[in-house]
């Protein structure tokens, strides 16, 4: 009978993650100030090395891998969380509430206003994304779009009303916490 794990596989890593995870570990907290997130970070990246370790060339050595792994990991944290801030930032009264979330509850929140963003249409959507994700006036997405600044204001406002509409039309497949955060949101 075969072994599941190969020991001489188990062996390498443990060797490799003694010798490399406080160094790894200090890299990421270099980008992500909460110790909570850089050990899921640490975590993911060593996950990576093993499911990745029958195709890696470590003829150099595991460290670059794991650096440059570490790096890359911790920098798609910061853009998610750069995102979520700013897609939060449009809707003040909601941050709070959010902040306490159980990450799923949370994920679900933001996996709402993602999907009634989605259901835009294209010029509305991308109005919507200048003025209130990205922080432009009404008048430089006027300029940017080739479009008077009036029809900017309209579509900010129906596009408002649309994610309001969904939110609220999706209500029910939200949990019950969730439903405290839609009427904040509405």
């Amino acid at each position: 009978m075969t072994s599941f794990l190969n020991p001489v596989d188990v062996m390498a890593f443990d060797s490799i993650y003694h010798q490399y995870h406080h160094a790894v570990f200090k890299n990421i907290c270099r980008l992500v100030d909460r110790h909570d997130i850089a050990e899921d970070i640490l975590q993911e990246v060593f996950l990576s090395f093993w499911d990745s370790r029958h195709q890696l060339d470590l003829t150099q050595g595991a460290g670059n891998w794991l650096f440059a792994v570490s790096y890359n990991k911790s920098l798609q944290y910061l853009k998610k969380l750069a995102l979520e801030k700013s897609k939060l930032s449009v809707y003040p009264a909601i941050r709070d509430t959010m902040e306490e979330d159980s990450p799923g509850l949370r994920e679900s929140r933001l996996t709402l206003i993602d999907e009634a963003i989605e259901n835009l249409s294209p010029r509305k959507k991308k109005v919507f994304q200048l003025c209130r994700l990205e922080g432009k006036t009404a008048n430089e997405a006027a300029r940017i779009l080739g479009i008077s600044h009036h029809t900017v204001k309209e579509y900010l406002q129906s596009s408002s009303e649309s994610i309001r509409s969904y939110i609220a039309s999706n209500q029910p497949t939200v949990p019950v916490l969730g439903a405290i955060f839609l009427t904040i949101y509405l």
